[in-house]
């Protein structure tokens, strides 16, 4: 799991001292499985001005795969972050490759959702873009279910201005420090059309949600701001539960009368010896497993999203609780000691970021029929590692989820 992510691709650095009629433009091209995909960012502003935009430390350079113009300078600073920086000039472009996690919020059950951002100044407190234009291009196979404009903090924006054709959505923004697009998709089934929401206009916009269709599933809640943004709209944070999975019934278990064998008058002066019980067997269940290590549980560079295998290692923890007669279970989820880079506009901190993790397990284990009063979840971040965070193996070590059982 990567651990580094561009601020490029959630915070573009720009130099200006003032932002009269710049524009940012970003495209997204992603694989057809959302596995990676392609950002191309382009900006225009006054001439003779010095531009830049910043990653994290730890970034791989080799992901930019185009800067233009070709005079640039690539510098690494103090904190360990890397800087391209260009000068005298109004325009300039760059491709980056983009992974999974970059991008991705979620996939659970056919529904995937990602989150894209534009960039947003950073050369002072109250710098703003005029023009933040935002293009995602969906692949086919996939509807959209809804989608939203977001700031850089994440909060609707005020007064977002949507195109689209085809399957290409475009976003804009004005007068804005960054802005975002958070979109909910659908994997569509053999034979099944696109979908496409009403496009939402800017007088269009109203203050109530646009109620789920019938056989929709319902969206959790919105994402709360100073006013809703627009149509359809999209949350960010992880859903507060998973989707209930129902539990086969337990075979009826029905009292069989058996009857009393007819016992014998001794005969006078025989004493009968009453026959000694079959001792049998002490069944012990096998108590379940103390803790996964999160590549046990959770897909490959995605945050909070269960692969198939972890599922099945739940299952089989619950059916583990179940017999084992246990009354309740915290869980501990805990992280190495790298602050988080990848979505940090989601999980700030490490304490987040574990938190959401223990939540994912405890919402599945919710799911199978673990009662929810019974389950607790505690953040715990980087504390008490059980291995040394220096090496890779030891914060892999680090990366888990405990359980304590009651």
């Amino acid at each position: 799991m990567r651990n580094t992510i561009a601020v490029g691709l959630i915070s573009l650095g720009l130099g200006w001292s003032s932002a009269a009629a710049d524009v940012s433009e970003m495209i997204f091209y992603p694989e057809p499985d959302f596995a990676e995909g392609i950002f191309h960012f382009n900006y225009q502003g006054e001439k003779n001005k010095n531009y830049g935009f910043m990653f994290e430390k730890g970034f791989d350079p080799e992901r930019i795969v185009y800067v233009r113009p070709a005079e640039h300078r690539i510098e690494k600073l103090r904190d360990g972050s890397l800087k391209v920086s260009f000068s005298n000039t109004d325009r300039y472009s760059y491709l980056q490759r983009a992974y999974r996690d970059d991008f991705l919020v979620s996939d659970e059950k056919g529904i995937v959702k990602i989150l894209l951002s534009g960039g947003d100044c950073k050369s002072s407190s109250d710098c703003v873009t005029a023009e933040n234009i935002l293009t995602v291009n969906i692949p086919k196979g996939y509807g959209v279910r809804s989608y939203q404009g977001l700031d850089q903090d994440l909060k609707p924006l005020k007064n977002p201005q949507w195109q689209r054709k085809g399957n290409t959505y475009t976003l804009t923004a004005r007068d804005v420090k960054g802005a975002c697009i958070m979109m909910e998709l659908e994997r569509l089934k053999p034979g099944q059309a696109p979908t496409h929401p009403a496009m939402a206009s800017a007088a269009a916009i109203k203050p109530a949600a646009k109620p789920a269709a019938k056989n929709e599933a319902p969206l959790a809640a919105p994402i709360k701001g100073p006013s809703e943004g627009d149509l359809n709209v999209a949350e960010v944070e992880t859903p507060a539960h998973a989707p209930q999975v129902p539990r086969e019934p337990e075979p009826e278990v029905r009292p069989v009368a058996v009857a009393a064998p007819k016992v014998q008058e001794p005969k006078p002066q025989v004493a009968v010896e009453a026959p000694k019980a079959e001792e049998k067997p002490v069944v012990r269940n096998d108590a379940p497993a103390a803790y996964f290590r999160n590549f046990q549980l959770f897909e490959n560079r995605s945050v909070v999203a269960l692969n198939e295998e972890g599922k099945a290692r739940l299952n089989e923890w619950v059916r583990q609780f179940r017999a084992g007669g246990y009354q309740s279970v915290i869980i501990n989820a805990y992280t190495d000691s790298i602050p988080p880079q990848r979505l940090k506009h989601l999980y700030a901190t490490n304490e987040i970021l574990s938190a959401a993790r223990g939540k994912v397990v405890a919402d599945y284990l919710i799911a199978q029929g673990i009662d929810a009063s019974r389950v607790s979840v505690n953040g715990k971040g980087a504390l008490d590692p059980v291995a040394s965070n220096d090496t890779e193996e030891g914060r892999s070590k680090n990366r888990r989820i405990e359980f304590v059982l009651r």
